[in-house]
């Protein structure tokens, strides 16, 4: 795991708490010592697992977790890698690698099912695998992941085991490997790091449930504190982002926006503002609508930080300098510039409204048909921003009725808030069905899987009722839909449900949790 650093090696070596001042911390300079950095931690890097097994601690009996919907394996796909990465040709995975072809399968987007901006890290995994060395990190921490999916879905033990070992092992390399960062293996490893946190979300539902028997777990908090004390890849992969530029290596832009795009969402999540060397999308190639909502997500990520003492008690409100006036302000600002990006969007990225040929799957009878599953994925991320910003504004809002003489004008603006986020809500749940397989496309046959959908020009026969890769697409928004309060019972319902059918399809334990019992709150 890659994370800031913690001290300097005098420190370490004196057993004391250093406070991490560069060049030389306050205790070496109160003691006159020779302030000794790592030189990885000298660029505010440094690495550390927090998997219990890859600390060498026995490993706990494993016990899969029941899942709503069946499982099962679409039918076996080549695969080619983006070749925009200067990759080689296309990966020759070993034959007998039966948990590498099901991830693969499963979980791996070809390049023409998924336009440029909907791509995320994991499209370029492949790419990375196929000219890594055989004992690189990368290789290691890919077949952690593919045993660890496939081990939750065949509710294998040993497969489970495996994936742990594997894992472990991926870390001690990736230890050496830092050492020995250079321009030619930064993306290598930013991309392993970006696996790491997606094995981490694998795995953490087996660490809370240890956690919890031994009565240590907390309760959720507003941000999902206990979550991210145990998952902080992204902040490493964060500063790798920043080394590179400190170091003026030649920018890799297609796996930097793509990585860029989930450290902001995952921003959103934890309640802290985007890092200053990220914040310009422009600078990493975004452009058009993309570029356009990517700015609101930077200052919405700055918004939620700063409306966090919202759900303060009273007495403490006032102690955390709050201004709810200037929020709701910043909120209504922000409401303006989302309907202002979504009447304008281009021709080829609008969307049809239909009543649902499958009334089960749908939450009021009609579904939303979109030009790919990328621009439905990113109207859904759009709706989910709108939703929080509405619920932000909305606490405001309250808070001001409470304590002003406007208290009619508050109450009235809270009521068209409230009515905003509804109606999106409802607009998020119709444009769910449209990543659901579908029953009806394809002939009945005991030999045959029950669902089928087309994905770009691929059909694609499966058991599950949302297939993974494209649950991926639909794990943020329908997370910050269900955890923010505003949000009318009947839509919360159906998007609970919905993102339970996405944890169940990739095997993620805190999505699992999100929709069981709440890791967040907007």
């Amino acid at each position: 795991m890659v994370f800031p650093s913690r001290g300097c090696i005098t420190c370490k070596q004196r057993r004391i708490k250093c406070d991490s001042v560069h060049p030389t911390c306050g205790r070496c300079q109160k003691a006159s010592r020779s302030c000794v950095w790592d030189q990885n931690e000298e660029a505010g890097l440094l690495f550390k697992s927090e998997n219990a097994f890859a600390q060498g601690k026995p490993r706990r009996p494993w016990k899969p977790r029941e899942r709503d919907v069946e499982i099962g394996e679409v039918v076996p796909t080549s695969f080619t890698p983006d070749l925009a990465l200067d990759s080689p040709t296309s990966p020759l995975p070993p034959p007998d690698d039966e948990a590498f072809h099901f991830w693969v399968d499963n979980y791996m987007f070809k390049d023409d099912e998924l336009p440029e901006f909907a791509r995320e890290y994991s499209h370029y995994v492949i790419a990375y695998w196929d000219k890594a060395r055989p004992d690189s990190s990368l290789r290691l921490a890919v077949s952690a992941v593919s045993h660890a999916v496939f081990g939750r879905a065949k509710k294998a033990d040993e497969l489970i085991e495996d994936a742990e070992k594997l894992f472990s092992q991926s870390i001690g390399k990736m230890r050496s490997e830092f050492h020995e960062l250079t321009q030619d293996n930064i993306d290598e490893v930013l991309v392993t790091t970006m696996l790491m946190a997606f094995y981490e979300n694998i795995m953490y539902g087996d660490e809370r449930h240890h956690s919890q028997n031994q009565g240590s777990i907390p309760d959720p908090d507003v941000v999902g504190s206990r979550f991210w004390k145990k998952v902080c890849h992204h902040e490493g992969a964060a500063g790798l982002l920043k080394l590179r530029q400190e170091h003026g290596w030649t920018p890799n832009l297609a796996l930097e926006r793509a990585a860029r795009r989930q450290l902001i969402r995952t921003c959103i999540l934890r309640g802290i503002p985007e890092a200053p060397w990220l914040q310009d999308g422009a600078q990493f190639g975004e452009e058009g609508p993309m570029l356009d909502l990517d700015s609101i997500m930077i200052r919405v990520a700055s918004l939620r930080q700063r409306s966090l003492p919202l759900f303060l008690p009273k007495s403490a409100r006032f102690s955390s300098q709050l201004h709810p006036g200037h929020i709701a302000a910043e909120g209504q600002d922000l409401d303006t510039a989302l309907e202002s990006w979504a009447r304008n969007v281009p021709d080829d990225w609008k969307f049809s409204a239909q009543s649902g040929s499958t009334v089960d799957i749908t939450f009021d009878g009609l579904i939303h048909i979109y030009p790919s599953h990328g621009h439905g994925a990113i109207w859904n991320r759009y709706r989910a921003v709108h939703i929080i910003v509405n619920s932000i504004r909305k606490r405001a809002l309250s808070i001001m009725a409470q304590c002003s003489a406007q208290t009619v004008s508050a109450n009235a603006e809270q009521e068209i808030c409230q009515e905003k986020i509804a109606s999106l809500a409802t607009d998020l749940c119709r444009g769910i069905p449209f990543f659901i397989a579908s029953r009806n496309d394809i002939q009945e046959s005991t030999a045959s899987p029950m669902r089928a959908i087309k994905i770009g020009n691929n059909v694609i026969h499966t058991n599950y009722e949302i297939l993974p890769k494209l649950a991926t697409l639909l794990a943020w928004p329908l997370t910050l839909a269900v955890s923010t309060e505003p949000v009318p019972e009947p839509q919360k319902q159906y998007l609970k449900i919905k993102l339970k059918s996405v944890a169940n399809a990739l095997g993620d334990s805190i999505l699992e949790s999100v929709a069981g019992e709440g890791e967040f709150k907007f």
